[in-house]
């Protein structure tokens, strides 16, 4: 198979994250870069601080508008209230066979994404990583895990594409899984980020204060717990124990790591919340299962399920 090309789309901790182990290996990959971010990566690279080391990376990275290719994957990683802004670029960007690989916090985004983008490919994707921009053209990562978890909706395993996403991924140093439960695993992905993201919020804590015992680590745990019977209602129960996988990727995280959705809330702009909080407590309706530690987080820092989180 010839070579793949790669477009990211969104340049932040994820996304850059992505482009630039990409890069580093030699793959064919062009970066979706704003602002001062998107100007220092076209003048240093992108820099990378790592818990393994420090380097930098030569990554070609453009404005949106400026982007003429045509790819092979498309990996899009912004934030759920960005997501139709993509939409534009990613209908200029697809060819025929081209594959759309959503790397979102939202539960259930390559659904959607496949109804605003009909005769384009999406899949359904998530990531663990521990990362955030520092500055302009500056990524941290504040953990060693970077796996990325992709599949198909109709759940097939044997897409030679794909197969050649794993080879690259696996070559630049990104643990892949190519997997034929995608709906079951990126379930499992959020019913680690959004009781980060529950506690983090309601008590102004940060990953250490959910490793050690106390009120921010038992909030953690029952919001755990809630999705976990939400998965055994919806009938993609976890393979493994929840509670115990989660607090294993939380002893992970360095001690002041927090959900990307707790940082856009203090600097006041616009946030996840409304998919990462009010949502669970929407499928819990659906699916006739309680949610009263969501209820009670939605209260606190959305002011209910009507109000402006």
């Amino acid at each position: 198979m010839k070579e793949l090309s790669y477009l990211v789309i969104g340049a932040g901790g994820t996304g850059g994250s992505i482009a630039a182990f990409l890069g580093r290996a030699g793959k064919d990959v062009i970066l979706i870069a704003r602002g001062a971010h998107g100007n220092a990566i076209r003048e240093n690279g992108i820099r990378m601080i790592c818990p393994s080391g420090i380097w930098n990376t030569r990554v070609k990275a453009v404005e949106e508008d400026a982007y003429e290719g045509k790819a092979d994957v498309i990996f899009v990683c912004v934030k759920g209230y960005s997501l139709e802004s993509t939409y534009a670029c990613i209908r200029r960007a697809a060819h025929e066979h081209t594959v759309v690989i959503p790397i979102l916090n939202i539960y259930g985004t390559g659904e959607r994404m496949a109804k605003e983008l009909p005769g384009i490919r999406v899949l359904n994707g998530c990531i663990y990583i521990a990362a955030a921009m520092e500055g302009p053209g500056v990524i941290r990562m504040s953990g060693d895990i970077f796996r990325i978890v992709y599949g198909s909706l109709d759940d097939s395993v044997s897409d030679p594409v794909l197969l050649q996403v794993k080879k690259d991924l696996a070559e630049s140093g990104i643990t892949p899984i190519y997997t034929e439960q995608v709906s079951r695993d990126t379930f499992q992905k959020y019913a680690f980020v959004s009781p980060m993201a529950a506690a983090g919020a309601y008590y102004d804590a940060a990953a250490g204060d959910m490793k050690r015992e106390g009120c921010v680590r038992e909030l953690f745990i029952a919001c755990v717990r809630e999705i976990d019977a939400l998965a055994q209602a919806m009938g993609i129960p976890f393979p493994v124990d929840i509670v115990e996988e989660d607090l294993k990727i939380m002893d992970g995280l360095a001690d002041d790591c927090t959900a990307s959705m707790q940082k856009d809330m203090k600097k006041g702009g616009a946030s996840e919340a409304d998919g990462l909080l009010r949502e669970v407590v929407r499928m819990g309706e659906r699916f006739g299962v309680p949610t009263p530690n969501y209820r009670m987080v939605v209260d606190k820092v959305c002011g209910g399920m009507d109000g402006a989180c």
